[in-house]
């Protein structure tokens, strides 16, 4: 049983990490400790040495505003004593100092803790304006002024250090510090309230070790600055409970005749070890590091049930010091590289190797283990999970249910790196990347009213989750709240008064979420009703959201400002370029615009990055067609053509060779409509028909720029389509695309735009058709019989697929129930030979050029699909609807 903390606890941790003092493993390994043996988060902060309780003080001063009081000879109002008695007062940490005009001034151990305000209102009727002490002020304000409780007044406490001034000259006495600079800690320490010690590791250079040395020499202690050659008995770990150890920071080693020699981290709870031992004791002193090491040796296990039932009375020390002895002979917890090890993802040596590297640079294993790239993320999830027994969830096999994604704001679930993830009864499952987050799990608790289980996932998985769904959906809301407001203010809404923000939301969460889903484009429609947004996955548009219908200025003239478009004008299409950027994502936009009846329509094409352009290998061509495709591109002149129509990758495939053949040896010149791709090494420019810069003019110059490699991103006319031809026939690779259905079909359209047959036949050494074809989804993929009617179509007999096996989705959550996920790509590759040259000198058709290519050896782009869907890539289904022969 894990010890909660208080709402005031998560408030200063909050703060504390938010000003800088602490930082995530401080903070984490304080919450562990209190996880351990409960108490108050500032009270172990102050225990571990991170800050001292007046810097705490301070922090909380500067960020909730409730000021400190000293109660060392404050004069308390005998009015404001008599409405808290004393057992409330020591419960409550409250001492009331103060009564004026209805208002109790009330100075407080923990002023953040909002239901201690809430029980002494109910408890005094008043109003309380809280204040904060010090725990040793506080003790003396309460033992002196309850003398009820008949507890002991100790000396009053002094703001004076003489332990610390004694630790300085000690250390100026062994050269470590200059008396002006002991004098600038000092000054130092009063206005900040840190540490002496601190302030000299920090301000000063001293090492932990040398601050270590001098205290334990100011307390007469041994020191050491290894524990590896000190011999413990097992048996005598159990004089002190984990929790006690981990508390006060000591670990008994041994028991020398009557004396229990005990390892330490701090000096300053010798007494309170000293009692809890009960009996004669003897420190040696270490340095942080050095103590963990040797506690997590003596003290492996976490016996968490017998601790909370120490705590809470139900199991006296004795008893489950016993209980800890016959546990400690049966068996111990497995270490994290351990269920590395076992799980098979690395080997005994990469862990000893991370060990190494982690107790030089400090840090967790599981994350020196990954910086290494010893392991992935997802197998540190797996192997977390596995060794602190809570379960795994792969979000891809395990997707969320989107009801419970309103039980935790967005706020929380950035803050935190959560999300939910599925109802068990009353129990929320929530997907983490460390469930020992204890902070992060009593949010999520208080905030749902719920009990939670934590699931480990991997991180990155969680971040992808977190902008999927919560990025898409807070812009979506606020923007629909604004109109809506609006709407009911006013009987005509004037969209410019919407939200700026929450449009701003809006467009880059419908830009997000399309990146995410990996859509080739966006389309956002106006229609009579509302706002229609629908993205391109695999191909074909699917619905995203309905907007309201008022919404529809205000997103279009947010998208054309990220294009610098004219937001005025919409009477006239408008092309622009967007570049978008949001944590991680870092994506180029192609966008267009269009007055329709209803507004103006967007479309953005998302255009991937030139790292993003796959070597030719990966481009899907069948073993034989790719020897003969490498072997042309290879080529040192003439013209290679690109043809199929528009969204069936031509741009991709082009500069797929453009990537293998524009080596830095090469002059490489491109001419683009719009440049898509931004290429380092290579020339490229923009079309600009407005300025006179058209395809042909800007060929006519490439020629004059000692060109090797010329690309045309599209050769749409006569002029174009002769000036290229001509850079082929004059000794350059000239790399073009063009709009035809299949490859013998580049020939007639060529001819079409009046180049010359034998010029043809001169320059072109080869011409690609292809198509994109839908892959089937690997998870729901299942074996079938073929359709005769798809056979009947295709031309296909019953004997050409029997003994084939042919494969279809069912539909999943993976490929949103479509059976598809991903497209793969299906070629038909013409190389020019004697036989093809001499058919177009002739003139033939392009029937009859086919013919002769399919007999040299050349698939049709229908063939090819067929062989990749008995390879269970596509469907026959693709296939019949991608091609027509």
């Amino acid at each position: 049983m894990a010890n909660a903390l208080t709402i005031g606890d998560k408030r200063l941790g909050a703060a504390l990490l938010d000003m800088g003092l602490l930082g995530d493993e401080e903070l984490q390994r304080a919450l562990e400790q209190h996880r351990e043996v409960g108490g108050n988060l500032g009270d172990i902060v102050v225990e571990l040495g991170m800050l001292s309780e007046r810097r705490i003080a301070q922090a909380i001063e500067e960020t909730f505003g409730v000021p400190l009081v000293e109660l060392v000879g404050l004069e308390i109002a005998p009015e404001a004593k008599a409405l808290v008695p004393a057992e409330r007062a020591r419960d409550l940490g409250a001492i009331p100092f103060s009564l004026e005009g209805g208002s109790l001034r009330v100075a407080l151990l923990n002023p953040l803790d909002n239901l201690v305000l809430e029980e002494l209102e109910d408890l005094t009727g008043q109003i309380i304006e809280p204040y904060q002490t010090t725990r040793s002020s506080f003790q003396y304000a309460l033992a002196l002024h309850y003398p009820e409780l008949g507890l002991p007044v100790p000396p009053p406490p002094s703001t004076a250090s003489p332990g610390e001034m004694q630790l300085g000259e000690i250390l100026i006495s062994q050269g470590l510090v200059r008396h002006e600079d002991l004098e600038a800690a000092l000054v130092e320490q009063e206005k900040t309230g840190e540490l002496l010690g601190r302030i000299l590791i920090n301000k000063f250079g001293l090492t932990e070790e040398s601050i270590l040395r001098a205290l334990a020499q100011q307390a007469g202690l041994e020191f050491r600055a290894s524990a590896e050659d000190l011999e413990y008995q097992p048996e005598v770990s159990a004089l002190l409970l984990r929790p006690d150890a981990l508390r006060y920071q000591a670990v008994p080693v041994r028991q020398e005749g009557n004396q229990v020699l005990v390892l330490l981290a701090d000096p300053r709870h010798r007494k309170a070890v000293a009692q809890l031992i009960d009996r004669p004791t003897q420190f040696i002193l270490t340095t942080p590091k050095v103590w963990e090491e040797f506690f997590g040796k003596v003290y492996p296990e976490k016996s968490r049930l017998g601790e909370a039932l120490v705590q809470e009375g139900k199991l006296g020390r004795a008893a489950l010091q016993d209980a800890l002895s016959v546990q400690r002979r049966m068996g111990k917890t497995r270490p994290l590289g351990e269920v590395l090890v076992e799980l098979g993802y690395v080997t005994a040596e990469d862990v000893e190797d991370a060990l190494s590297r982690q107790r030089q640079g400090g840090g967790r294993l599981e994350d020196t283990l990954v910086q290494s790239g010893k392991i992935k993320p997802e197998m540190l999830a797996k192997s977390l999970a596995t060794q602190l027994g809570y379960p795994y969830i792969d979000p891809n096999d395990s997707p969320i249910d989107p009801s419970v994604l309103m039980l935790v704001p967005e706020a929380t679930v950035r803050r935190y790196t959560v999300i939910p993830h599925h109802l068990e009864g009353n129990t929320l499952v929530v997907l983490m990347k460390d469930p020992r987050n204890i902070l992060a799990v009593d949010d999520v608790k208080m905030i749902t009213k719920r009990e939670v289980m934590p699931a480990v996932a991997a991180e990155s998985q969680i971040v992808k989750l977190i902008e999927r769904f919560y990025g898409s959906q807070s812009g979506v809301e606020e923007l629909a709240r604004e109109f809506e407001n609006k709407r009911k203010e006013e009987t005509q809404v004037d969209t410019s008064a919407l939200d700026d923000n929450a449009v701003v939301k809006l467009v880059n969460s419908i830009i997000r979420e399309a990146f995410l889903q990996e859509a080739s484009d966006i389309h956002i429609e106006p229609r009579q009703n509302d706002i229609l947004v629908r993205t391109r996955i695999d191909g074909n548009l699917r619905e995203y959201m309905r907007l309201p219908k008022g919404a529809g200025p205000a997103v279009a003239s947010r998208v054309k400002i990220m294009a610098n478009l004219d937001i005025a004008e919409r009477r006239l299409p408008q092309d622009g370029r967007v570049r978008y950027r949001d944590r991680a994502i870092d994506l180029d936009l192609r966008l267009s615009t269009l007055p329709t009846v209803y507004g103006e329509k967007i479309v953005m094409r998302l255009l991937r990055k030139a790292a993003d352009i796959p070597e030719i290998e990966q481009l899907g061509f069948a073993p034989d067609v790719f020897q003969r495709f490498e072997d042309v591109i290879a080529k040192p002149y003439g013209i290679f053509l690109i043809t199929g129509p528009t969204g069936s990758g031509k741009s991709f495939t082009t500069f797929s060779i453009l990537k293998r053949i524009a080596t830095p040896d090469k002059n490489t010149t491109t001419v683009e409509d719009p440049v898509e791709y931004e290429i380092p090494g290579i020339n490229q420019t923009q079309v600009n028909p407005q300025a006179g810069l058209t395809f042909a003019r800007a060929l006519r110059s490439f020629l004059r720029q000692d060109p090797d490699i010329i690309m045309v991103g599209e050769i749409r006319d006569s002029e174009t389509a002769k000036i290229a031809t001509e850079a082929a026939l004059t000794g350059h690779l000239v790399i073009a695309t063009l709009h035809t259905n299949d490859a013998a079909g580049a020939v007639t359209r060529l001819d079409e735009m009046g180049v010359e047959l034998f010029n043809i036949s001169a320059a072109l050494v080869g011409v690609l058709a292809q198509r994109l074809v839908r892959r089937i989804c690997e998870s729901c993929k299942i074996q079938v019989e073929a359709d005769p009617n798809v056979l009947r179509r295709l031309g296909m007999s019953k004997d050409e697929v029997r003994g084939k096996a042919l494969f279809k989705g069912t539909g999943c959550d993976k490929c949103n129930g479509s059976g598809y996920r991903g497209r793969a790509a299906i070629h038909e590759l013409m190389v020019l030979d004697d036989e093809i040259r001499r058919a177009i000198v002739e003139g033939q058709s392009a029937t009859q050029i086919k013919e002769i290519s399919r007999k040299g050896g050349m698939k049709t782009l229908r063939e090819d699909g067929i062989q990749k869907a008995f390879q269970g890539l596509t469907t026959l289904e693709e296939v019949m609807a991608r091609t027509s022969e």
